[in-house]
């Protein structure tokens, strides 16, 4: 696939505000607040999306609704990038009602994690346009985003904010695909996912909230069944939060560590984990479509090109 890359940010810009899942939630109200008023200290407009203050259910909107303010924002020539203000739960709703040529005609970054796997990896794999993983408007990483997004020189190496895990020896390159877990469960199989050809030589980077250890362990024998882990050439494990107990109290359950290595005990990728990605966490950007490379007994990760052009 020819990987699209937007056009880099300037101070001066506008940035486009969307709901593209859940809405601005009053408990959310001050982290919206103080992420618009960072945006703004760097130098950028803002313009808030017509999901911004609407609620319907977990979402800001129908989803056609939603689906017509993310349209609206490519469409908008003055728009130069689109920030999510958080993750949720119905992205995948609104998949069918975005206009992918019209998306593919005007590239441009649109940024969050979490439900926001959706959007990315049906966007690179309708346009091949990156998608941007990484911090929302209610957790913001300054630096980061600066980093990644106004500069188009490869981001080089970036140093661990915290004690990466190898978990599996060696050294691997390629181009980033993944996101939350949940969304290789929920997509892989549709018209929105990669296709496998897509895997070849790829980093498949990972996180996950709020789950059972075997629901993690379904997704990723799944992910064995459709081809998907002969293909990746290394696996990279951000944060792995809220792990939900069984509900048969008399299981002994093993170690995600235990777990995920059994899984994956056949293949010869090397794997690091515990990385700065995910929720509750700072987010180091995982742009899909760009390519990195890792060397786990360094705990180092290299950006290998830009992600803006």
């Amino acid at each position: 696939m020819k990987v699209t890359k937007p056009a880099k940010l300037n101070r001066g810009d506008t940035i486009g505000i969307v709901a593209s899942s859940l809405p601005v939630l009053p408990s959310f109200t001050a982290n919206y607040q103080k992420g618009k008023k960072l945006i703004e200290e760097m130098g950028f407009k803002i313009k808030e999306g017509k999901t911004i203050g609407k609620v319907r259910w977990w979402a800001a909107g129908t989803p056609k609704e939603v689906a017509q303010d993310l349209n609206s924002m490519f469409a908008d020539k003055n728009i130069k990038s689109i920030m999510a203000q958080t993750g949720g739960y119905s992205a995948i709703s609104v998949l069918e009602h975005l206009d992918y040529e019209l998306i593919k005609k005007n590239p441009k970054p649109f940024i969050g994690m979490s439900d926001m796997t959706a959007y990315h990896l049906a966007i690179f794999t309708k346009t091949g346009m990156v998608g941007f993983h990484m911090d929302d408007v209610l957790h913001f990483n300054k630096e980061f985003f600066l980093k990644f997004l106004t500069k188009t020189e490869a981001p080089g190496i970036i140093k661990p904010l915290s004690q990466w895990e190898q978990w599996k020896k060696g050294k691997a390159e390629g181009h980033l695909i993944g996101g939350i877990l949940e969304h290789s469960r929920i997509l892989s199989g549709t018209q929105y996912y990669p296709k496998l050809e897509d895997f070849e030589g790829a980093i498949f980077f990972w996180e996950e909230v709020g789950v059972t250890l075997h629901h993690i362990a379904t997704t990723l024998y799944k992910l064995k069944y459709l081809g998907i882990l002969d293909r990746i050439s290394g696996m990279l494990i951000g944060k792995i939060k809220y792990v939900k107990p069984m509900r048969e109290e008399e299981i002994k359950e093993p170690t995600a560590k235990e777990m995920i290595l059994e899984i994956l005990k056949d293949y010869n990728f090397p794997v690091m984990a515990n990385m700065d990605f995910g929720h509750f966490t700072v987010n180091i950007p995982m742009p899909i479509g760009i390519k990195v490379s890792f060397d786990t007994s360094k705990k180092e990760l290299k950006f290998l090109e830009g992600a803006v052009i």
